[in-house]
């Protein structure tokens, strides 16, 4: 008999609807019921691709005595954290104020009314692993509430203090920020603290387990642009390469991998999830403009063909959320091959010329003497690479035929917008038009579905037809820079409109001055109306900080629609907090990246006639981070004075505060224009 969550849109919970669990989903009813019958609350927090979300279902929640005990001791709670990233942004930070490293299924043990008093991750049904079980951990809980509340009580306030201040922290010495303190030294000195942390055989940040870190990744090609920044530039490539060779990519069918478990990228843990690869065709694309490295360039064609095969959804348009890592109940079974399974596919020749250049022996590097493809050479001749090519196109054939791992056909708004300034990226630096197409076709749905009137609201969650939950901070700001990114890149101009539409209507919702220092909050006030604390946005993650993606926004619309108040908020909130961002590079990489933008932003202006598409093509193919390309839509004052040459060719103009440069006819002067160091 299934339970409440049946009729629930969210994959993930629907994966537990035949649980043996009394399972709620978030929301009144769960709260109701807790403070009717005095019982504590579990929270659990997962999401659809989880492999040990998958395990503590199978060995506690599907096992009919600790659902019992669960039904009797507690009210259950089921959560989608990629719904609800608010929720769970409450409870991760609430098990990094308790002292202990976060992770999913996350396990929240609450007061009725919904305030954490013990947080952890994953549980195993018995005492193992040196973690207590599970069935222990709901006696010992329960019991405590009945007979010690007073004493969870304490820790519950002690959490909640907790949040508070990891917030205050975020927020220090941020109200006396000068805006003339802001300098260029900022994002080189974290792009060398950056650089001396990578890793310098295998690139990336740390050792095992390692992450792909976009926007660290990023920061460290921004910086490579500037004073003394190779060491920065040697470092961006490097991660870049090391990544395409190793089995974090899917050297078949295209895309990256969660994370790698290993510090040399080979073995992935192997959830895809489409805010990674939205992100990675931004630095591929950067990478391909920066390098001129083919190899790059087939990254972004192949990962752009991943998501039109197995991410896109036809009807809409719009993206889907993530692949599982779990295939037929075991961890990367769909990706991992054996030499007989090669052989099979290719034939005994091709086999051996495929196993020695992508990994495969008979010893493995993974579970079950299996391997997971990784570049272990390069090919020696184009010949070869064309063989290779065909060879990839055989085994993804064979591929297919397995049972697939699962899709979270959940489509939110914030992942379709980092896609959509992927995708426009990765066709600006590379011409691959099958990006710009998918781009096209992410932004009309962006609009059409997700964006309620023109701009006045925007839905977080689509699925199946139906639309719901108000947008995050990240939803409004990831879908307006895709929109301000397309429009940029040559959409209809109404894309630019909507863009900062949305920009005006994510300060009005999110962002208020606390005791002096400027705030994006991650939900709106009337939003956050059920949660026992309301988030604040600043460091990065997996994603981008919201409040960073703003700033971003801000400047963007100010400089190229002459908006003095975006400008004005944008340069009050780097003021306040890009000091602390550069002394913590790591967590707030994105911010400096927006630094970035304020400094050194160069509006492009192409004024039309002959040539003109090689003009924009040269401006779109260099590496040139902060030019904003001014396209119709851009305001009067940055057209004026623009024109063509007096033979009628198109001719460009690069403008930096109140100066522009001399007008040029050639793409190749162009470039190097806008690649300018400053």
């Amino acid at each position: 008999m299934s339970n409440r969550l049946a009729g629930e849109s969210s994959p993930y919970l629907r994966q537990h609807k035949d649980n043996p669990v009394d399972w709620y989903p978030w929301g009144a009813e769960a709260f109701s019921k807790a403070r009717a019958e005095d019982k504590p609350m579990f929270v659990s927090i997962g999401y659809a691709a989880c492999h040990w979300c998958h395990v503590m279902e199978r060995e506690s929640f599907e096992d009919p005595e600790i659902a019992a005990r669960m039904n009797e001791l507690f009210v259950n709670v089921k959560v989608d954290r990629e719904e609800r990233p608010d929720v769970d942004s409450i409870y991760i930070n609430a098990i990094h104020v308790m002292g202990e490293r976060g992770g999913w299924p996350l396990s929240a043990f609450c007061d009725s009314d919904g305030r954490p008093f013990y947080v952890g991750t994953y549980f195993p049904p018995g005492d193992r692993y040196g973690r207590p079980g599970f069935a222990r951990v709901l006696d010992a809980l329960a019991r405590a509430y009945r007979e010690e509340r007073d004493k969870l009580d304490q820790n519950a306030r002690a959490v909640l203090d907790g949040l508070r201040q990891i917030d205050e922290i975020g927020r220090r010495g941020g109200a006396s920020g000068d805006p003339g303190a802001l300098s260029a030294n900022m994002i080189e000195e974290a792009g060398r603290a950056l650089a001396q942390k990578a890793d310098p055989e295998w690139g990336g940040l740390g050792k095992a387990p390692k992450f792909p870190s976009p926007s660290a990744h990023d920061l460290l090609a921004r910086a490579g642009r500037l004073e003394s920044g190779a060491p920065c530039r040697e470092a961006f490539l490097r991660q870049a390469r090391a990544m395409a060779r190793g089995g974090i990519y899917d050297h078949l069918g295209g895309g990256f991998s969660r994370y790698s478990v290993d510090e040399r990228w080979l073995v992935p843990h192997f959830e895809k999830m489409l805010y990674d690869n939205g992100q990675l065709l931004e630095i591929y694309g950067d990478a391909f403009a920066m390098s001129g490295d083919g190899r790059f360039a087939e990254v972004v064609a192949e990962t752009v063909g991943w998501l039109e095969r197995e991410m896109s959804e036809p009807d809409s348009g719009g993206l889907y959320a993530s692949l599982d890592a779990d295939s037929e109940g075991e961890e990367g079974k769909y990706y991992v091959w054996t030499p007989k399974e090669v052989e099979d596919a290719l034939g005994p020749a091709d086999a051996i010329q495929f196993s020695s250049a992508y990994g495969v022996t008979s010893a493995g590097n993974f579970e079950g003497q299996t391997s997971v493809l990784s570049r272990v050479r390069e090919p020696e001749s184009d010949g070869e690479a064309r063989a290779l090519a065909d060879m990839r196109r055989r085994l993804l054939a064979a591929r297919e035929a397995r049972i697939r791992p699962a899709t979270d056909d959940k489509i939110l708004a914030g992942w379709n917008g980092l896609a959509l300034s992927g995708l426009v990226r990765a066709w600006e630096a590379t011409g691959h038009e099958p990006a710009r197409s998918l781009a096209l076709r992410v932004a009309e749905f962006l609009a059409r579905e997700m964006v309620r009137g023109e701009g006045e609201g925007l839905w977080r969650v689509y699925k199946e037809g139906e639309r719901k939950l108000e947008g995050t901070l990240e939803d409004y700001a990831y879908v307006a820079r895709g929109l301000l990114s397309v429009a940029q890149a040559g959409g209809e101009a109404r894309y630019f409109e909507l863009g900062r539409a949305l920009t005006a209507r994510m300060v009005e919702r999110f962002y208020a001055v606390i005791d002096g220092v400027p705030v994006f909050y991650m939900t709106s006030g009337e939003d956050a109306a059920d949660l026992v604390h309301r988030p604040e946005s600043f460091g990065d993650g997996a994603l981008p900080a919201g409040a960073a993606v703003a700033v971003e926004c801000l400047l963007r619309v100010g400089r190229l629609s002459g908006d003095d108040e975006a400008l004005a908020v944008a340069e009050r909130y780097l003021a306040a907090r890009a000091p602390l961002a550069a002394e913590q590079p790591v967590m707030a990489s994105r911010l400096l990246s927006a630094l970035d933008l304020y400094l050194h932003g160069t509006e492009v202006v192409v004024a039309p006639g002959d040539g003109e598409a090689a003009l924009w093509g040269a401006v779109r193919r260099a590496y040139a981070p902060t030019a904003l390309l001014a396209g119709d839509f851009a305001s009067e004052e940055i057209w004026r004075g623009k024109s063509a040459g007096e033979r009628g060719e198109a001719r460009a103009y690069v403008c930096r505060g109140t100066s522009c440069s001399p007008p040029t006819s050639d793409p190749a002067a162009l470039a190097r224009l806008v690649a300018a160091r400053e």
